[in-house]
Order: C-alpha cells, then structure tokens, then sequence
C-alpha cells in the first residue's frame, strides 16, 4: 500500500510506519526532557517498556480518528519530528494538532511552521475538517509563534494548570477555522 505523503518545500510529512517506530532517535526523542515538556508527556520520564511505545503507535495506525506523520527535511531526507491530528471528531469537524521537532539540530529553522500548514492544509481540504485546536504552555515561545504564525487565535487560557520543570505554568488554548487559513507558501 502506498505510503501518504505531504509535500512543503522544506519537509515533507510522510505517514508514520514502522520505521519511524523501530528507529533509534525516535526512542532518544520520547526520553529527552526538553522534548517531553514541550509536549506535555512527563510519564515518559518514567521507565517505559518499548511494547507500550509499539502499541500505542500501532494503536494510531488502526485509528480512524488520528493521522500521524513523520516530519522529514527534504534536503537529506532525514527524520526529525513527528506531527499528529488526533482525537479527530468527524460528528463535529475538529481535530486537536500536536507537533514535536525531535532532532535539537532541526529547531529553530521553520519546520514546525510548515509541518503545522500542511497538516492543516491537509484537516481542512482533505479531511473536510471545520477547525483543528492545538495547546502549549505559556513559556513554549516557538509553538505559540507557530500558532500565531499559521492563524490560530488563543481561545483560552488555563491558569497555572501545567507544571513543567518545577514551575506551573499557564496552558494556552489555540483554534482555527478553515475560514481563518491562510496557506501562504502552500500557493
């Protein structure tokens, strides 16, 4: 079967398989603090058997209400990230987005920017969706840069709700509607 690939012109999203889930950096990403906190998953701190890590991708792969991706750089066609639309909604349209830039190398040069408009691009005018949300603690500057970058309007915010590295931090919320999209370099 023919693997789904979404094309920017820096990364490419390409379905996540078992590739993705047997390559080393992958595992290196799920135990790296820096990595964890900017996705909220503190309980990969804790010892974690790779049979879990294995069912809860595979999990995804049977989903009907997630789409996971591997983020690659298209120049040296290397896997740094992830990116995923889960808890998708179909009753109501919406989807939740959640992005991780794994490879500490690939931060800070555009790709979640991008992974975020072509997962986007791909809810709204494949998937049919009417709005993805996404969340971020207060002091995760580059995904709320991202956020903003790509249209999303915060919708709320939880005080104090997150504790990371010893601090609560504010949980912020984030929407988009297909109407608020505006794919700029997908054109």
């Amino acid at each position: 079967m023919a693997k789904l690939i979404l094309e920017g012109k820096k990364i490419q999203l390409k379905e996540f398989d078992d590739s993705n889930l047997y390559d080393p950096k992958y595992h290196e990403w799920l135990r790296d603090l820096d990595v964890i906190s900017m996705i909220y998953r503190m309980e990969y701190l804790m010892p974690i058997q790779f049979s879990k890590i294995e069912e809860y991708v595979k999990t995804m792969y049977q989903s009907n209400q997630d789409c996971f991706f591997a983020i690659y750089e298209k120049e040296t066609d290397s896997f740094i990230g992830t990116a995923k639309l889960g808890h998708i909604n179909w009753r109501s349209g919406v989807c939740d987005l959640g992005i991780i830039i794994g490879d500490s190398g690939s931060r800070g040069k555009g790709y979640s920017k991008e992974a975020a408009i072509l997962a986007c691009n791909y809810a709204f005018y494949i998937l049919s969706l009417r709005k993805v949300t996404g969340g971020t603690y207060s002091n995760n500057f580059a995904m709320i840069k991202c956020f903003l970058h790509v249209g999303f309007i915060q919708e709320g915010q939880k005080r104090r709700e997150l504790l990371v590295k010893g601090e609560f931090l504010d949980h912020l919320l984030f929407g988009l509607f297909r109407d608020e999209f505006k794919p700029e370099f997908l054109k």
